[in-house]
């Protein structure tokens, strides 16, 4: 890979200008600066005299992985010749045996359900083209931007940096060796979906972020796994250097519409109920639903947003005294924002009163492109975040944008796609703003979901809250948990849904166990299940270390209820890791035969059952090759086993 940012001439990507066709920068291209920074390469050039082209380009040695960032800017005082066709990625992936595969976005793809597995052969009589564009434009539902291209001898991950319309395409195709022998081949194609623009004065676009991590691994376990580990020390966000570790919170989002109709004192007195019955929380969430309509008017309902102001008539120390309550406690806050949403139409308020020019993209979508609205938004909020001793700011993105970007009235002719790129750049803007003024705080991701966890989006955030499917529903989250723990090695997962809030037992408990758990239980019933809360929340403690391991499926994928699921985490430098296993209602066997992967064949473990306390000791081969068999006697039960290094 190092040989594709080595120089701009070999850069995979292409576009068309001035009507001429173009594959990297080579043609009309003169190269007039090379900035090398620790890993980090910056070229600056002219294209055709006109556009300044800057490439910022990074490598991942150890991981022999790049990524790159394409900027293309007006810089003189015409308007330059026609830009269109933009392809942060176009090559080809060469290797006997290639397949697609990856996984669908939130939402899925044709009732398939939210993060489902697929494999497109690429050669052969089955092979076929594969063509993927968001269909919401939002950027990871639906479909989501990672692939693994996987040949015979190897593979190749892909990421496209984009959270709204981009576009891919994947061809089966041949290559020639030097040889003559015809090998097959894979055509990419990935980009912004639209670009149509001739660029003002002032005016620049930026490519999709490209990540591109090869690999010479046959094993798909073992490959997963070099991307989980690529994720987890290049990709994820480090606040103040340090790795994001795994955390438990609480919140009253369904007892009080959001937070609509949440008060300082019915939050501290939500956080002091599970503190008093042991649930060792350690973040308060706090969600939509605490801003006034207009300044001193209550809410009707959570989604008139656009103020941003702090109903002090509900909130008088603006969240200071729920954050401090739960600092004495060892809780920290966590606080919901949307900021291109403003819902109350043909009011002059907040940022639409602060500039003119920050129109409505389409209702109710402010123009995120606009640097004044970015800024306005960054004040605002850091404003909120200090008074009220907040430590995570969660951001939430509820639209279906791709009408409005699709819209005649911001893409006039030559003008197609600017805005949305625009507007793209503005959203990771924000963050950056507010990365720097708080290197400590993390971020959540969130847009109605996992709407926008793009990899962009991932270098900043982690989604806490990945879908808004019903997160009572267990099994459907088991499905989803099965393959993001192989792509996205940090995100949350809600205990139950509204509609069940009580009676919460062992199954809701086991099957939420991911890096953040978000506890929503209703804590003004006497017992909601308290003692599994309790109980789980103790275990997950125990087993939570092992989310940045090595991670193995241990079962097929499915939907439903009638298939047993289960996975393990396993970290081979100390010999310890879990296994869950989960058999849903419908499963009608009552055991299942496990066979581990990873271990040392010639290693004796000890595996802890958590629900009946039993321990028996094998060795590492024969664990993995004649497995053990895992009871549960009662349909939709689980169990974790703990797994270490033991005695013969």
């Amino acid at each position: 890979m190092r040989h594709l940012i080595s120089d701009p001439a070999h850069l995979p990507i292409s576009y068309t200008y001035a009507g001429k066709a173009y594959r990297g920068l080579s043609a009309d291209f003169v190269l007039q600066s090379t900035e090398q920074a620790g890993n980090t390469t910056r070229y600056v050039g002219r294209l055709g005299g006109v556009l300044t082209v800057t490439v910022e380009a990074i490598l991942y040695p150890t991981y022999g992985a790049v990524a790159y960032t394409v900027q293309m800017e007006n810089r003189t005082d015409k308007i330059a010749p026609r830009l269109s066709d933009i392809r942060s990625l176009d090559m080809d992936w060469i290797g006997k045996d290639p397949v697609l595969s990856g996984i669908y976005g939130d939402g899925g793809a044709d009732e398939r359900g939210a993060y489902a597995p697929y494999a497109f052969p690429m050669a052969g009589r089955d092979a076929t083209t594969v063509e993927m564009e968001p269909p919401t434009g939002r950027g990871t539902y639906t479909y989501f931007p990672y692939f693994h291209i996987r040949t015979a001898e190897g593979g190749l991950f892909v990421a496209l940096g984009h959270p709204i319309i981009w576009r891919g395409v994947f061809a089966p195709t041949e290559a020639e060796t030097e040889t003559g022998e015809r090998i097959p081949a894979v055509h990419i194609e990935l980009g912004q979906a639209r670009f149509d623009t001739a660029l003002r004065p002032g005016e620049s676009v930026t490519f999709p972020s490209v990540t591109l991590l090869p690999h010479m691994l046959a094993d798909p376990d073992e490959a997963m796994n070099h991307w989980r580990h690529f994720f987890l020390d290049c990709i994820i966000r480090k606040p103040g250097g340090k790795f994001f570790p795994p955390h438990l919170s609480g919140g009253t989002s369904w007892l009080y519409a959001e937070m609509r109709d949440a008060t300082e004192d019915n939050q501290i007195s939500a956080m002091d109920a599970y503190l008093s019955h042991g649930v060792p929380i350690d973040y308060w969430w706090m969600d939509a639903g605490w801003y006034f309509r207009r300044e001193g008017e209550q809410l009707n309902e959570w989604l008139e947003t656009g103020t941003w102001l702090p109903d002090t008539n509900r909130f008088p120390t603006s969240f200071a005294a729920i954050s401090e309550h739960g600092a004495e406690h060892g809780v920290s806050t966590l606080l919901w924002f949307e900021p291109e949403m403003a819902r109350l139409p043909g009011e002059d308020f907040g940022p639409r009163a602060m500039d003119p020019a920050n129109r409505l993209l389409g209702s109710p979508l402010m123009d995120m492109g606009n640097p004044a609205f970015v800024d306005w938004c960054f004040e605002r909020f850091s404003s909120i975040l200090d008074a009220g001793k907040i430590s995570l700011y969660r951001q939430d993105y509820g639209v279906n944008p791709e009408a409005i970007f699709k819209h005649p009235d911001i893409n006039p002719e030559g003008r197609v796609g600017y805005i949305e790129n625009r507007y793209a750049r503005g959203y990771y803007a924000l963050w950056d703003k507010l990365m720097a003024r708080y290197p400590g705080m993390m971020i959540d991701s969130c847009a109605a979901g996992g709407g926008r966890n793009d990899i962009d989006s991932m270098r900043r955030a982690v989604p806490l809250h990945k879908t808004d499917h019903d997160y009572s529903k267990q099994d459907d989250k088991q499905s989803m948990h099965q393959t993001l723990f192989a792509w996205l090695p940090y995100f949350g997962a809600c205990l139950v849904g509204p509609d069940r809030c009580r009676d919460i037992n062992a199954y809701d408990m086991q099957s939420s166990f991911a890096p953040w758990i978000a506890l929503t239980a209703d804590v003004t019933c006497t017992d909601p299940g308290w003692e599994a809360m309790r109980r789980y929340s103790h275990i997950w403690q125990d087993l939570n270390c092992y989310y940045t391991a090595d991670y193995y499926p241990l079962t097929a994928w499915s939907r439903g209820d009638t298939a047993w699921r289960g996975w393990a985490f396993y970290d081979p430098a100390t010999g310890g890791g879990f296994i869950q296993m989960f058999r849903p209602a419908g499963a009608a066997e009552s055991s299942y035969t496990v066979r581990l992967k990873g271990l040392d064949p010639a290693v004796a473990y000890e595996l802890w059952n958590r629900e009946t306390d039993e321990r028996v000791v094998r060795d590492g081969k024969s664990l993995m090759e004649k497995g053990f068999s895992v009871e549960l006697a009662t349909p939709q039960s689980a169990v974790v086993v703990m797994i270490a290094k033991g005695d013969r």
